[in-house]
């Protein structure tokens, strides 16, 4: 065998040694590139997992603010119905055909008037209104007779016991 046969095996053996070191890193790249895949995975599936829990959370804190939201909201509904009811209790009349203070309150009330117990021109005129008088803010014939018709009684345009009796009833009836 010649030098140049030596050479020639050397290279061989170089090449091979060189290919085997190749294929070696390679399927070392190609395993370590595995592991981090793997590795990046499963923290993608923890970062999934815990945005799903965090998600779930907002989603039960959310749930749960709503509800004491509307509870809230129930609750002071409900005491300012209670209000409303006991405003409307305590201007319930005592049906004897006297129209006084007491009686004109609770007439502006269900009216919508000012509540100051004064029959004045805006009660009048909303009481008009109400039972399809000429709305002048004047008490006269034709608003007593107007309310005489309204409330049933009879017709005379005087208003007096009979028609203050029925009107209590009336406003008695509009406060429940």
């Amino acid at each position: 065998m010649g030098i140049f046969d030596k050479f020639k095996k050397k290279a061989q053996e170089t090449e091979t040694n060189v290919a085997e070191e190749a294929k070696a890193a390679k399927e070392d790249l190609e395993a370590r590139g595995k592991a981090m895949t793997e590795r990046a995975q499963k923290e993608a599936d923890a970062i999934k997992t815990a945005a799903a829990e965090a998600k779930a959370e907002a989603e039960k804190k959310a749930e749960e603010a709503k509800a004491e939201v509307e509870a809230k909201a129930a609750e002071v509904k409900a005491e300012a119905e209670k209000k409303v009811a006991d405003a409307a209790a305590a201007l319930k009349l005592t049906v004897d055909g006297e129209f006084g203070p007491s009686s004109i309150k609770a007439l502006q009330h269900v009216l919508g008037a000012k509540e100051d117990g004064l029959l004045g021109p805006e009660t009048i005129t909303a009481l008009q209104k109400k039972v399809g008088a000429t709305p002048d803010g004047i008490w006269g014939a034709e608003t007593s007779s107007k309310l005489q018709e309204f409330l049933g009684v009879t017709v005379d345009g005087e208003a007096g016991p009979e028609t203050f009796t029925a009107l209590q009833k009336w406003i008695n009836s509009e406060l429940g």
